[in-house]
């Protein structure tokens, strides 16, 4: 008896199937955007400071970014 073991080669693309998107995930998505504001209208000026009020300073700000920056190896 032969220790060996194959591996079936990978499906074919051809093979598989798409995903198929949600029911109502498109219109579940439009009006999450339609709430906050941002229904196909994001640009930087809209998103310039749109979270400025998670902080209650800029020095805080400051240290999430370096905390952020630590945590993925930047620094």
């Amino acid at each position: 008896m032969s220790a060996d073991t194959q591996t079936p080669p990978p499906a074919s693309t051809s093979e598989q199937k798409p995903i198929a998107p949600l029911p109502d995930a498109a219109e579940r998505l439009r009006a999450i955007a339609e709430q906050q504001g941002t229904d196909g209208k994001a640009t930087f000026d809209t998103l310039f400071g749109a979270g400025a009020h998670l902080w209650e300073s800029d020095a805080e700000f400051a240290q999430f970014l370096q905390l952020i920056r630590e945590a993925r190896g930047k620094e």
